[in-house]
């Protein structure tokens, strides 16, 4: 199955308690990228810092973990196994340039080397707004 991607973002509900994935995070990136996937019919997932690929409905607490390139590699593993027990063949992950963005470096990384490991086609849709 294809899944559309994206990574998580620093701004997040501040409730208390659980929220799903697509709540939690309050970004516009996100919703449209999750509003695109619904509309064609496509899986959605977004990569996270903390919990490696979370489906929107996933239950959350607020954290505060931005993904490091020291920790690409063991997170990689993780997102690999994930991606693999969801049955991903295709990803399509929207992210903005590292060059506007350093900070989505690692992200792209590890999506990178986790649908290697995984056998995963995966393909990058750069953002530029």
């Amino acid at each position: 199955m294809t899944f559309f991607c994206t990574y998580c973002s620093k701004d997040k509900n501040e409730f208390a308690g659980e929220l799903p994935a697509v709540q939690r995070y309050l970004n516009s990136r996100i919703n449209s990228v999750f509003a695109a996937a619904m509309n064609l019919g496509l899986g959605f997932l977004i990569l996270s810092g903390e919990y490696g690929i979370l489906e929107p409905c996933d239950p959350i607490s607020d954290y505060s973990h931005l993904l490091l390139l020291s920790e690409v590699t063991e997170h990689s593993k993780l997102v690999a196994s994930q991606l693999e027990d969801l049955g991903v063949k295709d990803l399509i992950f929207f992210t903005r340039p590292d060059s506007i963005d350093p900070d989505v470096k690692p992200y792209c990384d590890c999506i990178r080397v986790a649908c290697q490991s995984a056998k995963i086609d995966l393909k990058f849709i750069y953002l530029v707004n």
